[in-house]
């Protein structure tokens, strides 16, 4: 038997609604004997799923309160466990009435981290996902909140799942090469070991990159210029940081990789990054340069979406419309080479900059409102970044050292090979919570807020 736990899962009162949350074996029957019963009225029967109004007493002479009540039966919460979640006027006076009665029917208040840890307990959510509640809620920005839920749903495990089924494999053929020696069953030896942890060690490089981060090398702010081939980009990267550094020239896709310019000015500076157009590739490298200005444009960097002025007005709403949604909100037009005869009509795109960068008209307007973006948003994310926390960090490190140590170390015989493999691997486990100490479980979840 579960017992009945319950806290406060909204921010403290006052408020205008809050929410309470119960979580055990009879959770529900906790709740209705708080339920206002009179001759008239039987007292409601909560059903799965299914929102029910309820009058909920909390004071011994004060009216009862109304409340809204959603019961979960047992293996279809969030938990695992019956739960039932209530939303109540968020009075001061209401929620602590209320909360006392629920712990003098015989409920106790949740500990930090409880109902999360239940869940991971009844096998709902890994370690990692659990930690990535409170890593979600610690999230500073939009950039941050994308990456925790990543790891929320199950992104991180994924990975880590993948490297240690490939280390096992490993592990077990090394180890029936030891045990079996005898019977004719050969150990991979130091050329077929390297050769089978080397993609693993490759792997588990790649899961790290994931890492969310604030800060490129550079360590400055990032807006990348975005647009088709021949847009202009080019041009307006050279005026807005005064200098020769993008290579222009009439014929499309002269920019075939990333063109780096730091702007300054009111004693801040920015990076801006020239992307290649879009467009089919000719070769192999420029393939792998416009992959990667795809995962930059894939990340969280402000972007300005660079538009020659001389099209026509359906061509440029055709582009528009193949935006990807998501990015929509980062995206700000300018309206480039206005030197020409425009096709655009004032009315159209109001929200653009207007520039030209052989006249330098609006360019300084440009450089001063692309500081002050980009200080307001400092993006540099990979589009598939994970939010790890201090601890999981230490531990997929730690078993990338201990696997790079058996690669180097693969001459030294099977017997030492085995034993930096079981240690990689419990790194691995640690993460997941396969393998972790309940010691450590208490302090990971004792960071949580209440009704987490």
């Amino acid at each position: 038997m579960e017992e009945v736990i319950f806290a406060l899962s909204s921010p403290p009162p006052p408020a205008s609604l809050a929410m309470i949350r119960l979580d055990g074996d009879a959770a529900a029957a906790h709740l209705q004997s708080l339920v206002e019963e009179s001759d008239r009225d039987p007292l409601p029967i909560l059903e799965a799923r299914i929102p029910r109004m309820l009058q909920l007493r909390w004071d011994e002479v004060a009216p009862p309160t109304p409340a809204l009540a959603v019961l979960w039966r047992r293996g279809a919460s969030w938990t695992g466990n019956e739960g039932v979640e209530v939303v109540l006027p968020g009075a001061t006076p209401i929620i602590d009435g209320v909360l006392a009665r629920l712990e003098r029917a015989g409920a106790r208040p949740a500990t930090p981290g409880e109902f999360t840890r239940r869940a991971f307990v009844n096998g709902r959510i890994d370690l990692s996902s659990a930690e990535s509640v409170a890593a979600l809620i610690e999230a500073e920005d939009q950039a941050a909140i994308v990456a925790a839920r990543r790891v929320l749903d199950g992104e991180l495990a994924q990975g880590i799942r993948s490297v240690a089924s490939s280390l096992l494999d490993v592990l077990a053929i090394t180890e029936a090469g030891l045990d079996f020696s005898e019977q004719e069953v050969e150990s991979p030896g130091t050329t077929g070991a390297r050769r089978l942890l080397q993609p693993i060690l490759v792997e588990i490089d790649q899961l790290l990159e994931r890492r969310q981060s604030t800060e490129v090398a550079s360590g400055l702010p990032r807006i990348l210029l975005w647009g088709l081939p021949n847009a202009g980009k080019s041009s307006l990267l050279n005026a807005l940081v005064r200098q020769q550094l993008a290579i222009v020239d009439s014929a499309p896709g002269t920019t075939t990789d990333a063109v780096r310019g730091v702007l300054e000015g009111s004693g801040r500076s920015l990076e801006i990054l020239d992307l290649p157009g879009e467009r089919w590739a000719s070769g192999q490298i420029e393939a792998l340069a416009l992959e990667r200005a795809r995962v930059l444009i894939g990340g969280d960097d402000p972007v300005l979406w660079v538009i020659d002025a001389s099209r026509d007005v359906i061509d440029i709403e055709r582009e528009r419309s193949q935006l990807p949604f998501e990015l929509k909100h980062r995206f700000r037009p300018v309206l480039c080479q206005c030197d020409r005869t425009s096709k655009v009509p004032d009315d159209y795109l109001t929200e653009a900059y207007r520039v030209s960068s052989l006249t330098g008209e609006g360019i300084e307007m440009l450089r001063q409102e692309l500081l002050n973006w980009g200080i307001r948003t400092p993006g540099q994310q990979r589009s598939d970044a994970l939010r790890f926390t201090a601890r999981q960090w230490h531990l997929v490190t730690g078993c990338r050292d201990l696997l790079a140590a058996a690669i180097e170390e693969a001459d030294a015989g099977p017997e030492l090979l085995v034993e930096d493999l079981k240690g990689a691997l419990r790194r691995l486990e640690e993460v997941t919570g396969e393998s972790t100490p309940e010691h450590v479980l208490d302090r990971i979840f004792s960071r949580f807020c209440l009704g987490k």
